[in-house]
């Protein structure tokens, strides 16, 4: 039988790590929520800098214009984007894990869809080389059961991804599909035939911070964690395959969507 001094011990323990808990918990909300206000606050300034940057670049400046000044006008624009990007970013980063679910039935055939003609009318950003228009196809998806804009989100990531990781003068090629497991999810995969993965690195670049080509092409380095962060608050998981050596592909799944009888069931059962 364990002593009393020493079940007093335990509980005075397990009540400091409750508390040591609690205040993690709270010092991860505060910094969640600064880092959405400073991000709100950071777009406004930044939108004034595009938009004066955009006027430099159509301003009369006369005829020949002067030695660098579209360079430098074109940096300011890159510089800018960049920032935006990085904003944008922080902010999603910052907001996935506590902004509310709006749980519904979601056709993803159609949210692909979506993003894919949004993508085929996006323009290239402010300095950036014009680059082969991408190869995007998709299978008829079977729904899932998410939320509308976390995916929207999670497949403009990975979509985006596959069209920038590509060798310089390749148009990217990206096929998306998806079947129904088993055990109830949906099992999607996003594929490329881009730079590819480096090898030891599938896991890793779901990390914070991790870019697999830090050198060769632009990023945050958040794009694929806000993705994990995305799928594991829907209730799936989402990893890299290391066997596919052709480019990519980003395999997630999620709960599928339950048909609508059963979701009348539901409503009728106690």
């Amino acid at each position: 039988m364990p002593h009393n001094d020493d079940v007093h011990a335990l509980v005075q323990r397990n009540a400091e790590l409750e508390r040591q808990v609690q205040d993690l918990n709270r010092c991860v909300r505060d910094l969640e929520a600064f880092s959405r206000e400073i991000s709100h606050d950071l777009k406004a300034p930044l939108a004034g800098i595009l938009g004066y940057a955009q006027l430099l670049t159509h301003l009369d400046v006369g005829y020949p214009r002067p030695p660098d000044y579209d360079d430098f006008v074109a940096e300011i624009n890159r510089g800018a984007d960049r920032m935006r990007r990085l904003i944008d970013d922080v902010l999603a980063y910052s907001t996935v894990r506590g902004a509310p679910l709006h749980l519904t039935a979601i056709d993803l055939t159609a949210l692909v869809h979506d993003v894919v003609a949004d993508r085929a009318i996006e323009l290239p950003r402010p300095g950036a080389e014009p680059r082969p228009a991408p190869q995007i196809t998709y299978d008829v998806l079977p729904p899932v059961r998410g939320d509308h804009a976390m995916l929207r989100r999670l497949m403009e990531n990975l979509i985006g991804n596959a069209i920038k990781y590509v060798r310089p003068g390749e148009a990217a090629r990206v096929h998306v599909s998806g079947q129904v497991t088993a055990d109830g999810f949906v099992s999607v995969e996003v594929t490329d035939h881009g730079v590819g993965i480096p090898q030891g690195q599938h896991d890793k670049i779901f990390d914070e911070l991790h870019r697999a080509h830090p050198d060769a092409y632009p990023g945050t380095g958040l794009g694929l964690t806000i993705c994990r962060r995305i799928v594991e608050r829907l209730g799936g998981t989402i990893t890299a395959d290391p066997a596919f050596r052709d480019g990519a592909r980003i395999q997630f799944a999620l709960p599928a969507a339950v048909p609508s009888f059963e979701a009348d069931l539901l409503h009728i059962l106690p």
